[in-house]
């Protein structure tokens, strides 16, 4: 059932339509104020009814074949007495992506987790598809809810299985010398590449107030194959010391190893107010092939500045990626913070921010959101940002309001610019909307002369392929679905290179009849010249025997007829049959004149005529097989 109908592709693009289509969709209980508080602090694992289901926030997520994997942060329900329990989710949540599914009958599988791997609000949560493993525990603060004390740092490895579950293993131990030049950030933004992390800023206190002397200026490399850290230096996201609290994407479909897109969040400066947040008007661009940082100018509809907001990427088939950017809060809470419940939406390569205006009423912060498949965003979770009490602690009020996403599950067609409550599985590759269609074709290359030379340069190497290239993001984690393919010729290079293969063979052929023809009405009318070579006929003889030659060959040859439909408009289908099914004409290697009285009077006899058609085969068969 869809809610609202964000964009109409009809429209213009600086002018959009909001229309309430159904308000079925929020069908979670608001009545909180006859709930009473009691906070609990036993591990569980995760999974709640949907009846009971308050919020779910401060998580990651992450998506690994046909699964999308929740780990860390905390979430609130209702118990039987009517009481809101808030706890920490010590489990690893799976939901299955490989069949469809609503809101409401969604089932989320949890898997425990062994002593020792601490369970942490914004933890790491990375998949390197190589060797089909998540990382986590480097990153996150210790749980508010019964205030946790933060474990050493350490790395883990989870191999899923195809279940949903799978087998948990320690790869670098607390104890490891490794961690001497490192301290375990909170709130980073956070995104991975095919085989690289990269961690930028966060802080290294909690339940402290924000300043640059707890922010940490730079960045962490992670490198996946060869389980290594390394710290780098990082001049970007007009932050001064520092930044935390905004959000990264990897963009695996452009420049020669993806490019990293910094965005948001606070720098430090001041606390509790907004001075401190960064705009959302230039982004910073990350170049892992280089480690070089480009501070890229935005144009369009920016969002607000903010902290604590979704993004999710996925490359469209016309050769543009969508960055998808939903919710969060001005760094205040309460009926102010409304104004954020906004969904906007940047597309590279332009650099062009576009505005998804909706009735905006349900504030979230510390969700998380993914790409899963085709034109599907994913939004997990998201604390009120409505609430009054602001202060730290589990019984803060922002866990107290039922989500009006059913087990805060919610999905994003980045075609329609609609959300839904239900997931479709294999789903197809996401198409721009008409908004996105409509601007590219009016900006031409225009939006060329708007971007750093640098980036213009990064945008020149693509790696698009025929299908998504998704990228799924936590509120400060995102992750590639696809590694940068390597670059392939074009669909219309190959049909071009297929339609000329078979052009020529069918010259050949057409050749080959017309010479034979051609031998056998001279053996008619000289026989005498049978033995001779039939090739001096056409070279190196008299004019007046040449001349004649070749106009008897214009007068006997007959070109092939085809159906009027150019060979390089074959399908992908036709062209694989030609590729299976077509053999190569076989001469005997006997010479032309040595060919029998029988083979020429079998010439004689009215030629078929072979018609070829749009489906790739013709009367006689497949192509080759009637030759």
């Amino acid at each position: 059932m869809r809610l609202f109908n964000l964009f109409n592709s009809d429209q213009s693009v600086s002018c959009f339509s909001a229309t309430i289509l159904s308000t079925t969709f929020l069908t979670a209980s608001s009545a909180t104020s006859m709930r009473s508080e009691h906070l609990e602090t036993r591990q569980a694992p995760g999974v709640v009814a949907t009846s009971s289901y308050l919020r779910r926030g401060y998580q990651a997520s992450t998506v690994a074949g046909d699964w999308v994997y929740i780990d860390g942060g905390q979430f609130s329900f209702l118990n039987d007495a009517g009481q809101s329990v808030y706890e920490y989710s010590s489990t690893l949540l799976s939901i299955d992506l490989s069949k469809s599914w609503t809101n409401a009958t969604v089932v989320l599988q949890s898997t425990a987790k062994p002593s020792g791997l601490p369970s942490l609000d914004n933890p790491s949560l990375w998949y390197y598809e190589a060797d089909d493993l998540l990382y986590t525990g480097f990153t996150g603060y210790p749980s508010g809810i019964g205030v946790l004390q933060s474990d050493p740092l350490s790395l883990w490895s989870f191999k899923p299985d195809d279940t949903g579950s799978g087998a948990w293993n320690q790869v670098i131990d607390s104890n490891s010398s490794v961690w001497e030049p490192l301290t375990r950030p909170g709130g980073s933004l956070m995104a991975y590449s095919q085989n690289k992390a990269l961690v930028l800023g966060g802080d290294r206190a909690y339940y402290e107030p924000v300043s640059p002397q707890t922010l940490m200026s730079g960045a962490v490399l992670f490198d996946m194959e060869s389980q290594s850290f390394t710290n780098l230096s990082a001049q970007c996201c007009n932050a001064t010391g520092g930044i935390e609290r905004g959000a990264m994407e990897f963009v695996p479909s452009f420049g020669p190893e993806g490019l990293f897109i910094a965005m948001g969040g606070l720098n430090g400066l001041t606390y509790n107010t907004t001075d401190g947040l960064i705009g959302l008007s230039t982004v910073s661009v990350f170049d892992p092939a280089t480690q070089e940082w480009y501070n890229q100018t935005t144009t369009g509809s920016p969002p607000s500045p903010r902290v604590s907001f979704c993004t999710a990427g996925i490359n469209s088939t016309n050769g543009t990626y969508e960055i998808f950017v939903y919710g969060g809060y001005g760094w205040r809470f309460g009926d102010n913070s409304i104004q954020y419940d906004t969904i906007n939406v940047l597309t590279l390569p332009a650099f062009h921010w576009f505005s998804v205006p909706y009735p905006p009423q349900y504030p979230r912060f510390a969700h998380s959101c993914n790409a899963v498949g085709g034109s599907q965003i994913l939004s997990i979770g998201g604390l009120d940002a409505r609430a009054t009490n602001d202060l730290p602690g589990p019984a803060n009020e922002y866990n107290n309001s039922a989500d009006q996403f059913l087990q805060g599950l919610a999905i994003f067609d980045m075609t329609t610019m609609a959300f839904a409550d239900n997931f479709t599985a294999a789903a197809p590759p996401y198409e721009q909307s008409g908004v996105v269609k409509q601007y590219y074709a009016q900006a031409q290359q225009n939006y060329m002369k708007t971007l750093v030379p640098e980036v213009a340069s990064l945008l020149q190497v693509t790696h698009f392929t025929n299908t998504s290239t998704n990228s799924t993001s936590t509120n400060s984690t995102s992750a590639s679905n696809s590694q940068p393919p390597k670059p392939s010729p074009s669909k219309s290079n190959s049909g071009a290179i297929a339609g000329g293969t078979v052009a020529g063979v069918l010259v050949l052929f057409a050749s080959a009849i017309s010479i034979i023809i051609y031998l056998k009405k001279k053996r008619k009318n000289a026989p005498q010249k049978a033995a001779s070579s039939p090739v001096a006929e056409l070279s190196d003889g008299p004019d007046s025997k040449k001349d004649k030659g070749l106009q008897e060959m214009q007068e006997d040859f007959r070109p092939l007829e085809l159906s009027g439909k150019p060979l390089h408009e074959l399908s992908e289908q036709n062209l694989q049959e030609m590729q299976e099914d077509f053999r190569p004409l076989e001469l005997s290697g006997k010479p032309l004149q040595e060919l029998s009285e029988q083979n020429l009077q079998e010439m004689e006899q009215p030629a078929q005529k072979i018609e070829l058609h749009a489906d790739g085969r013709s009367e006689m068969g497949a192509y080759g097989n009637s030759f």
